[in-house]
């Protein structure tokens, strides 16, 4: 069976990522592992996902969804994850 990720890509949006977690911890199909691409936020994020021991992210400076996504594309691809893009 495939690995199955969500990526996420964030800047400044602590609360409504909280949200954004949940919801896919929450999924009738469980996922493999959620990756967050953390846009060099300044609100708290990092500090938020330092605390959460389920989730994998990435901290780097702000380069744009797309730069974000393809960052996460590449980590996923790297680790054997199965590539479908969603947008939403």
């Amino acid at each position: 069976m495939e690995k199955v990720i969500a990526v996420v890509v964030t800047y400044n949006r602590e609360a409504l990522l909280s949200e954004c977690i949940t919801a896919l911890r929450n999924q009738s199909r469980p996922l493999d592992a959620i990756l967050i691409v953390n846009n060099g936020s300044t609100d708290g994020t990092e500090t938020w996902l330092n605390q959460q021991n389920d989730l994998f992210f990435i901290n780097q400076q702000n380069v744009g969804s797309s730069g974000g996504f393809s960052a996460g594309i590449n980590w996923a691809y790297k680790n054997d994850y199965a590539l479908d893009m969603v947008y939403g």
